[in-house]
């Protein structure tokens, strides 16, 4: 069965073609029109949201049906992330903690094919603690719960909002979202220390040693206090620019991670991201002397977790 599954954040837009019995992904489209994008489009234009998003998505599957030469029509289309927020499709209400990593507590709301979209939708909702929400992260957690095999673990889920989603007898019980991304494009692009630092790769032994740095300098001090040091250094340490942004990158990180510092030791950490961001955060565990057993998910399987949620879902959504 071949089944459309798409990945609806603020920002992009990622949809794909999924053949659910092998879990092949026979092809994807993305945009940067999120639905922060089109909602924003919607306000301006003073159009309705709900044939504007429908729209949006008949005009994505079309591409994607181009790309694959398959037909697309009426095949089912499962939805994660804003698009199910008070600016996306339809509001739903977010799921409750404790919450099942098997995905049956997830909260979803069906609508059915028209004459006018004649792709069933499956939405999704998000999940909130007692004084947190994530939408979209859920969904991965679901995919990825072959990997979450330990009786207690933290599953980092790296990114603009960093996650860190704590999971105990497949279950997720709390979690924390850190600003990790957006504290450091904004720092690193928009403020004073722009002027010190430039984007490189942080892959080989000396941008490692100057990330470390700035790891461990976040070790006892203070985030704000500290920051400025990314600008003293070019002024009194000749730190070049590149070797700056490693620094500040890893100022970033490192705050972030030492959250974990806490942890009990027999709590394993599980890191979700692709090649590059993973090395840095192991780079951060080793550089915050955090020695609990920790892995990385492979790339592959980091960057198809959401369809694999949905996959997941697939058999209780079809008995509904």
């Amino acid at each position: 069965m071949k089944v459309l599954s798409c990945d609806w954040g603020t920002s992009n837009f990622r949809l794909y073609l999924l053949e659910s019995t092998t879990l092949a992904c026979l092809g994807q489209v993305s945009s940067p029109a999120g639905v922060g994008v089109l909602r924003h489009q919607i306000n301006e234009k003073g159009v309705g949201a709900t044939a504007y998003f429908l729209s949006f998505l008949q005009e994505q599957i079309a591409l994607l049906a181009q790309q694959t030469a398959e037909d697309l029509q009426g095949l089912p289309l499962l939805i994660s992330g804003m698009a199910s927020s008070s600016i996306g499709l339809f509001e739903l209400p977010y799921a409750q903690l404790p919450f099942r990593v098997t995905g049956e507590d997830i909260v979803h709301h069906k609508i059915e094919a028209s004459s006018t979209f004649n792709h069933t939708i499956y939405l999704f909702s998000g999940l909130q603690s007692s004084n947190d929400v994530m939408r979209g992260e859920e969904t991965q957690v679901i995919g990825l719960q072959h990997s979450i095999s330990s009786v207690d673990a933290i599953l980092i889920l790296p990114g603009t909002h960093s996650k860190h989603i704590r999971i105990q007898n497949s279950k997720v019980v709390d979690f924390s979202t850190f600003m990790t991304g957006e504290l450091f494009q904004l720092t690193s692009q928009r403020s004073v220390l722009s002027h010190s630092v430039q984007s490189r790769s942080i892959d080989d032994k000396e941008s490692i040693d100057y990330f470390k740095q700035g790891v461990s300098l976040l070790k006892d001090g203070n985030y704000l206090e500290s920051l400025f040091q990314a600008r003293t250094n070019t002024l009194l340490k000749n730190f070049s620019p590149t070797q700056n942004y490693c620094f500040l990158s890893g100022m970033h990180i490192g705050y972030e991670m030492s959250s974990l510092q806490q942890l009990s030791s027999t709590t394993e950490i599980i890191i979700c991201a692709g090649d590059a961001l993973a090395l840095l955060y192991r780079a951060a565990l080793a550089s915050l002397a955090i020695s609990n057993k920790n892995y990385v998910i492979p790339n592959q399987q980091s960057k198809m977790a959401t369809s694999f949620g949905h996959l997941a879902m697939l058999p209780q959504l079809i008995t509904d």
